[in-house]
């Protein structure tokens, strides 16, 4: 429960799980009214994405609304290891509209970030905000651990956080970064294979992974201006790990 202004505010979970919704009243204890989702956890709803499109693995959702010097934030969490019982906690920015609604957030890798990240030094790859593949897309809520379908997740072992088996037509997208200009961008990976470098209307260019058990860096250059999502995309016969993606 939070007050914001004269209003509360009763966050919780929806019986699909992937969601944190809200509902208002006068009263803390009476008369609340249903008002809509703030977050899910796999983009769904977002934008009028249907559950089949799902961006991430969704699965249950806990958290609430909390003020940072000012702002509002929604703390949620996203899913780990293709397990429901492994969690990444996150933090988006919310709006609250004169009318007291707070419109579904998209979610970011920004977390606390006051706007999009710097396309300037290097970032884990774990913090990617869309990671899929159309198995994970078919396959619904949150797999149960022991789940053999090829698909990528986010994972940490031996104090490493990555990216695992991103594979099969496997997509990872940032959201946001802020390039200025000429950017060298450096993949750090295990692996072998191709990935696809795009933003949300063109690509950037194509990284060759030349195979490796231990961790390599693969790199490309391009030009970019503003704000933009990046998105890596396996090509062809691809299997990796992804550590950190870095800009220089």
């Amino acid at each position: 429960m939070r007050k914001i202004g004269d209003t509360y505010y009763y966050i919780f979970s929806s019986q699909v799980n992937h969601e944190l919704c809200y509902a208002t009243s006068k009263y803390p204890d009476r008369d609340f009214t249903y008002r809509g989702v703030i977050i899910s956890n796999g983009d769904i709803g977002y934008g009028g994405r249907k559950t089949k499109e799902r961006l991430a693995m969704s699965g249950n959702n806990h958290g609430s609304l909390v003020c940072v010097k000012g702002q509002w934030y929604i703390f949620y969490h996203r899913h780990t290891n293709k397990t429901c019982f492994s969690r990444q906690g996150c933090a988006e920015k919310i709006t609250i509209l004169p009318d007291g609604s707070i419109p579904q957030v998209e979610m970011t890798s920004q977390g606390l970030n006051d706007g999009p990240l710097k396309a300037s030094g290097e970032y884990p790859a774990a913090i990617c905000c869309n990671l899929y593949n159309s198995k994970l897309q078919k396959i619904g809520h949150t797999p149960v651990i022991g789940n053999s379908d090829r698909i990528p997740y986010v994972t940490c072992r031996n104090e490493e956080r990555f990216v695992a088996d991103f594979c099969d037509d496997a997509v990872a997208g940032y959201k946001y970064f802020d390039f200025s200009g000429q950017t060298q961008l450096t993949v750090t990976y295990r692996g072998s294979g191709k990935l696809r470098v795009f933003t949300e209307d063109k690509t950037l260019g194509k990284m060759t992974l030349t195979p490796t058990e231990t961790w390599k860096t693969s790199t490309i250059s391009f030009t970019e201006e503003g704000k933009h999502a990046l998105y890596l995309q396996t090509v062809g016969d691809t299997m990796c790990d992804l550590l950190e993606i870095g800009f220089c």
